[in-house]
């Protein structure tokens, strides 16, 4: 058996009104009534001249690895563009302001119906705003253009939680995968909380307003040290996919769970074939095949990752895609990749779609 891509189509979504675009980590979702929306960090304003962060406030957090990431001095917002049409056209939805020395602060998206979505947020890169410094979960009740309290995951004296995706199980379970940090009488400051990270997922029964323990799935002890990186698919079986960006030796690492009780443990572990790429996208299809999207190439298997196959291309940086209805996946991401606000990258975000297709 094997896949191939069809009507493979590349697009612009958008460009920030300020050129060279500062546009980037894009999250999408789709709604029952038809709905697509693409959502990314923008940030506009001068390139050189800035006041810097506050310095303890910069130290606490560990950034910025040069000065032109510092986005102290900039207009940052949240942006959101609506399609009614599958993709072709968009449409401003939203547009949230936000003020941080960091260049992002949000990632998954997830809707529960046409009106009823959930982010994940790191409210440790917020450091001037009352939110948990933690990551946690805020809910929308009208498609994304308000947001509700914080819903936290983990309490922020024991743990940081570093959630990236929200996905919905078969079951209608809701799964939050990230990272976890847990503190204790060695471990207290940021930086050597991320030097501890475990890799893990959260499981939530209520449609997200409750979630549960941890469940870590692989450790430093296990292979190569894990990031909060991960991304999972459902296989048809129930079992879970998970591609996990890691550092050092093996840029990506791959576990199957199985259901174990109320949750999952690890059934297998081991490298993917993968190379360094920035955060994995992992995409279940409803026959079964997962794909894996990066911008080295978008690759598919039907054996739970025990052969990958490359389609021959790949996506722009830090993909997030979708199934549409008429069966084409969308794929959102930001040309560029992890950038300095210096105007040496013009960045904006991309589109993508294609078939899978049986040969």
């Amino acid at each position: 058996m094997n896949f191939v891509a069809k009507d493979i189509q590349r697009f612009t979504i958008y460009h920030s009104p300020q050129t060279p675009g500062y546009t980037c980590w894009v999250g999408v979702w789709t709604t029952p009534d038809g709905s697509l929306k693409v959502a990314f960090h923008q940030a506009t304003g001068p390139l050189t001249g800035r006041p810097g962060g506050r310095k303890d406030v910069l130290a606490n957090l560990g950034w910025p690895p040069k000065p032109a990431y510092d986005m102290t001095g900039t207009t940052q917002q949240l942006i959101t563009l609506e399609s009614r049409d599958g993709g072709k056209t968009f449409t401003p939805f939203a547009a949230e302001p936000f003020h941080t020395p960091m260049n992002g602060c949000v990632d998954g998206y997830c809707a529960l119906s046409d009106t009823v979505v959930l982010r994940v947020v790191w409210g440790n890169y917020l450091p001037f705003y009352d939110v948990p410094q933690t990551g946690y979960v805020q809910r929308s009740e009208d498609g994304g253009k308000t947001w509700g309290k914080p819903i936290i995951l983990m309490d922020p004296a024991k743990a940081y939680a570093l959630p990236k995706r929200i996905r919905r199980l078969h079951d209608g379970r809701l799964a939050a995968i990230g990272g976890v940090c847990f503190l204790n009488d060695q471990v207290r400051t940021w930086g050597q909380a991320l030097a501890n990270i475990e890799a893990c997922l959260w499981l939530s029964r209520d449609e997200g307003n409750t979630w549960s323990d941890p469940i870590v799935f692989r450790t430093k002890a296990d292979g190569p040290m894990p990031s909060e990186e991960s991304d999972l698919a459902e296989l048809p079986d129930g079992r879970l996919l998970i591609v996990t960006r890691s550092d050092g030796p093996g840029a990506r690492w791959q576990e199957v769970l199985k259901p174990a009780g109320e949750g999952y443990a690890v059934e297998s572990r081991g490298p993917a074939p993968f190379p360094h790429s920035g955060m994995p996208d992992v995409l279940g299809l409803p026959n079964g095949v997962v794909l894996h999207l990066a911008t080295s190439n978008v690759s598919w298997t039907n054996d739970a990752g025990q052969s990958w196959h490359d389609l021959g291309f790949g996506t722009d940086y830090y993909p997030a895609s979708v199934l549409l209805p008429d069966g084409r996946v969308f794929v959102a991401a930001h040309r560029g990749s992890d950038d300095p606000y210096d105007g040496t990258m013009d960045q904006q975000i991309q589109g993508l779609t294609f078939r899978l297709e049986q040969e």
